[in-house]
């Protein structure tokens, strides 16, 4: 039971904790103050939601050490939040003590991200912080999570939403000049690359991990397929591997690496033979670097391939650009999306670019055409065009959904299947995307006729 002790000139209480010992609060200016705060910190234990007031001083950056040690994320997620987490989130709140951080606080940090950082990539920060003081919240460090509410209405100024769509996706008719470009800038393969991204909406990690052994195009019409089993990425951290019956560092650098020349590198990193028995079971650690992961949110899906586009396959598969991937780097590597993808290439077969002739054994450079209405856009939106594409065919959205590696919801996501029928039926309807694109548009038309008549 609470008790108050005279201390100088201010009075101390004494409460019980949930283990039966007790702790104390000082300051109060009068008996009753301190005896009412004990015994209301008393009835919190009783109803089993007491939070001890002084585990709130625990720093925001010491939680976050012990909070990463317990994620249980794919290797792809685990990377983001810490890059959010050491880049953005510690270097403001790591020596705050949980219990100090407000909503207010919070406002006016957010307030600053806001100026500094894109739309999206503050709404991603602010769910890693978010999950970091939710998991406070459930061990009880602090009473409530101190981040305003996504659907509490706030006061002040109102400001109007802005409901105009202005991402950037192809027509199906871009989308094949957007080809021509690559292939006029590195080749067929980027051809068949922009081409296979456009007409199935694979994510660009599904592109970079795309094996050739996902790949089954004996059949004729619409019987071939691919299958998206993997993403290819670049790893900063060690990902894992659970060994499987029959497995070796090769076949595991094969299988997660691309390369079973890599063998030596996890038999090195893992203490082991390269030729010796692998335990079934054990974890082992992978090389940074290059690595093939699940596909986002597991969305692993087969998907029927226009006859167009498994003929394009078939004619990259011959060419063997690579011993295990689709679709690899201008040296045979694993591709790479970075600085270099975007300025070399991507936006060059988006934007056009000028003519340059040869010089310091640099070879001469042809002239390229901008593409139209799509100069601004990104990887991602050849995958928001195949969604409108199959949306614009009246595709049924489980279909659609599906195709996409997307699960629907509620009950229409219990009820709903896709049938063959319905695969089918994309599949054709893509293949006459494709002939329709092979017909210039009006302005096209036009503006060769007046490149003619001016030559």
């Amino acid at each position: 039971m609470a008790y108050a002790e005279k201390r100088g000139k201010s009075w101390r209480v004494r409460y019980q904790l949930p283990d039966g010992r007790y702790d104390s609060e000082s300051g109060f200016d009068t008996k009753q103050d301190a005896l009412d705060y004990g015994r209301a910190q008393e009835t919190d234990v009783q109803r089993k939601v007491f939070v001890n007031p002084k585990d709130g001083r625990q720093t925001l950056g010491t939680w976050a050490d012990e909070w990463v040690k317990v994620m249980d994320v794919a290797e792809t997620t685990d990377r983001t939040y810490l890059s959010r987490l050491n880049a953005v989130i510690l270097p403001h709140w790591e020596n705050i003590a949980l219990g100090d951080i407000t909503a207010m606080s919070y406002k006016a940090w957010r307030a600053k991200l806001a100026e500094q950082f894109s739309k999206n990539y503050v709404e991603g920060i602010e769910g890693v912080m978010r999950m970091l003081l939710d998991d406070a919240v459930e061990e009880r460090l602090i009473p409530f999570n101190p981040m305003p509410s996504k659907t509490r209405r706030r006061r002040g100024r109102h400001v109007a939403v802005d409901n105009e769509d202005t991402y950037v996706w192809p027509t199906p008719r871009q989308a094949l000049l957007i080809a021509e470009n690559a292939r006029a800038l590195r080749g067929d393969q980027w051809y068949v690359m922009l081409l296979t991204m456009a007409y199935t909406g694979l994510r660009m990690g599904e592109i970079a991990g795309l094996r050739r052994d996902q790949l089954r195009l004996l059949g004729l019409e619409h019987g071939r397929y691919l299958r998206v089993q993997w993403q290819g990425q670049w790893l900063s951290a060690h990902a894992k591997h659970e060994v499987e019956k029959g497995q070796t560092c090769e076949s595991i650098a094969e299988l997660r690496l691309a390369d079973p020349k890599r063998a030596g590198e996890i038999a090195k990193l893992n203490d082991v033979e390269v030729g010796g028995k692998l335990r079934v079971g054990r974890k082992l650690l992978l090389p940074k670097g290059f690595t093939l992961v699940p596909p986002k949110y597991s969305s692993y899906r087969t998907l029927i391939l226009p006859p167009f586009l498994a003929d394009l396959l078939s004619e990259q598969l011959a060419a063997k650009a690579h011993d295990v991937l689709v679709f690899p780097s201008q040296r045979g590597r694993p591709l790479r999306v970075d600085d270099q993808f975007y300025g070399r290439f991507w936006h060059p077969a988006l934007q056009g670019r000028d003519a340059e002739p040869s010089r310091r054994g640099r070879p001469e450079q042809k002239a390229l055409p901008a593409v139209k209405g799509v100069e601004e856009m990104v990887p991602h939106g050849t995958r928001h065009g195949h969604k409108v594409w199959l949306d614009g065919q009246g595709h049924p959205r489980v279909a659609v959904e599906e195709r996409m590696g997307h699960k629907l919801k509620g009950v229409e996501g219990t009820y709903s299947h896709t049938s063959p029928e319905m695969e089918l039926a994309i599949a054709q309807g893509l293949q006459k995307l494709w002939e329709a694109s092979l017909a210039p548009g009006e302005e096209e038309v036009g503006a060769e006729w007046a490149q003619r008549r001016s030559g």
